[in-house]
């Protein structure tokens, strides 16, 4: 951790600024790992790495507020940023295991006590109490495995001690290798950790169905790269949310404050700043040989962003998605790029091209390109994913590595033909043949932007959820909002005698309830089928825990060859053509994904599913799943 230091004299300052840049390089170098093959790639900046050892990976991981310096790609200066981090580092170490090993340390929250705060109930509270979610991995969410609802609360003064938690996952003997990572999730304080660094890779390998049993992917050198936005307020600090919200986002009507949004504490007008990071670095430099073949683990480590990928003049061979193999390699033209929602990961292969500087970039996916949510083109459409209107910095292209191709020339081979199956999950032949336990519902709903105030021109929803979520649930305050993730087979019943409320009597919750289960016979052994539909006019990137899906249909286009996930976007609805004004919601033709999944019955007990746009799942766009024995 590097610690706030007295002013400096110019000539001092920089000279420390130069030390702190090298010692912070010096910290990210890989630590082994991957084969070297006398192709490029030193001096790459590589999170820590951290080894099982005969069966265990044993560690501490210690949650702070640590100084780092990050260049502002705005204005070219460096950047003092005071952040919730995981080791006083931008991305976290790296943990390496196999399968049937087991993850154990102790988590020491050093975060600072949480401030007084009279607001609580359903509106976020407690930003410094965490936990930790091991995202991807097929594993127990109970006792001290991926557990999400337990609460690690910080020390109640600073004279007290870090308290310490103890965390233990057993990865299973058949689970798959891949590219899998871990974040905070406690349910309130999710974006304002995963704001400051919070996450870190999770890599398993050497399992059957590794995809190093591919010679020309075993050659290859490999890379993590874990994308981020840091996001601080003009003092280089992470702001909580305004505690006196009364609606989710700055939406600006005229008689409307700017500031009364959830996430204003971050206002445009107010100097908040971010950085778009590659593993905790601004832009880094990766070299390659020409003819050179490099194996990229790619992570969307940001907390809502979409990142729509390209590398300029090369092509992306597509391995694996959410740390789950292709059936056969894929491979994106030039210039098409790989969409990441927030919480995907993507493994691809690169193969150097002519001697040259290229850039790897995140498109503007509010630039009006027309982007596919999977790598077989299926629904290609505009990718708008909302975190908030205050939030700056959504709309721009942006740089997130340059790649210089130099040197001699090398004779490196990319994979033909099907890549090994990863194990621990049903085929997909199972997957689509196997008996249908239930088909189930779900949906996206928000209700309170500008134009769905108006009764006739919202979800029927909304008027009876308004009336359900009162000031007494939102902690004494009104909230004008809801970003709702609901049972969509539950449609209530018609009330014609009342234009603000026009169906009544729903069953279930809108919004989170950690004790409420939306579906109560979710059995361990069900195949299921579901579709998720998005009635916004915004990407939401769904993700469940602990049991991956497999993607049939996007937009009710079928894939010709369905994909494993664990989070997926799920596109926006489409307002009418030729309609006067905005898009009515109403009117509009709504996105969907639907996908089959199977509840593991080794891994029974309750954990979430949610929209990994993070600031959305903070305010209660989640549900509790419960796998029943």
């Amino acid at each position: 951790m590097l610690n706030n230091s007295p002013r400096l004299d110019k000539g001092g300052f920089i000279q420390t600024i130069f030390l702190l840049i090298l010692a912070v390089g010096i910290s990210f170098l890989a630590i082994g790992g991957c084969s070297n093959n006398g192709g490029g790639g030193e001096g790459f900046p590589q999170p820590e790495e951290r080894r099982s050892r005969n069966g265990v990976l044993e560690t501490t991981l210690e949650a702070l507020i640590a100084t780092n310096f990050i260049e502002n790609s705005q204005t070219g200066e460096i950047d003092q940023v005071n952040t919730p981090t995981y080791e006083g580092s931008l991305i976290g170490p790296t943990l390496r295991v196999k399968p049937g090993d087991s993850i154990q340390f102790d988590l020491i929250n050093n975060l600072p006590p949480n401030p007084e705060q009279e607001r609580k109930k359903a509106f976020p509270h407690d930003p410094y109490t965490t936990n930790f979610h091991s995202h991807g991995l097929r594993v127990s969410p109970e006792g001290l495995s991926d557990n999400v609802f337990r609460k690690m609360t910080p020390r109640e003064n600073i004279e007290q001690l870090a308290p310490k938690y103890r965390v233990e996952i057993d990865v299973a003997p058949d689970h798959a290798s891949g590219t899998m990572w871990y974040h905070p999730h406690k349910h309130g304080s999710v974006s304002t950790q995963l704001f400051g660094g919070m996450k870190g890779f999770i890599i398993i390998e050497g399992g059957p169905g590794d995809l190093n049993e591919v010679p020309e992917i075993a050659a290859a050198k490999e890379i993590l790269m874990g994308f981020s936005v840091i996001r601080t307020d003009s003092e280089g600090n992470v702001p909580f949310v305004n505690t006196e919200a009364t609606q989710f986002a700055s939406l600006r009507p005229p008689d409307d404050d700017d500031r009364s949004g959830l996430w204003s504490t971050y206002h445009v007008g107010d100097g908040s700043k971010y950085y778009y990071t590659t593993n905790g670095v601004t832009n880094p430099t990766l070299k390659m040989r020409p003819g050179e073949v490099q194996r990229w683990r790619l992570l969307n480590g940001a907390a809502g962003e979409t990142f729509p990928i390209i590398l300029e003049d090369h092509e992306l061979h597509v391995l694996a998605n959410d740390g789950i193999n292709m059936t056969e390699m894929i491979t994106l033209p030039v210039n098409e790029p790989y969409v990441m929602g927030s919480g995907n990961r993507v493994d691809v292969l690169i193969k150097g091209g002519k001697p040259g500087t290229y850039k790897l970039q995140k498109l503007n996916p509010f630039g009006g390109g027309q982007y596919s949510i999977t790598p077989q083109g299926i629904a290609p459409g505009q990718r708008l994913a909302r975190m908030g209107n205050n939030f700056p910095g959504q709309r721009e292209l942006v740089t997130l590595a340059t790649i210089v191709v130099e040197g001699k020339e090398m004779s490196m081979d990319l994979p033909e033909g099907p890549l090994p199956k990863s194990s621990g999950i049903p085929t997909i032949e199972n997957m689509l043949t196997s008996p249908l336990d239930e088909q189930r519902n779900v949906s996206f709903e928000i209700c309170g932007n500008v134009r769905q105030a108006v009764p006739e021109e919202r979800l029927p929803s909304c008027g009876w959820y308004f009336n359900l979520y009162d000031a007494e649930y939102w902690g004494g305050i009104e909230f004008n909002t809801l970003l709702m993730m609901r049972d969509a087979d539950d449609e209530g019943i018609p009330n014609p005698g009342d234009p603000t409320m026009p169906r009544i009597d729903y069953q279930k919750e809108g919004l989170f309830t950690a004790d409420e289960p939306l579906f109560a016979n979710t059995f361990g052994g069900n195949y299921e089928e579901w579709t998720i539909t998005n009635k916004t006019f915004s990407d939401h990137p769904f993700h469940i825990h602990v049991n991956p899906f497999l993607v049939t249909h996007i937009n009710g286009e079928a894939l010709p060859v369905p994909e494993w996930r664990d989070s997926i976007l799920v596109p926006a609805a489409i307002g009418m053509t030729g309609n006067p004004g905005p898009p009515l919601i109403n009117e509009a033709d709504y996105g969907s994904v639907t996908f089959r999944t199977y509840f593991n019955p080794r891994f029974p007990g309750p954990f979430v599913m949610h929209c990994h746009i993070l600031t959305h799942e903070d305010i209660n766009m989640m549900q509790v799943i419960d796998i029943l024995p």
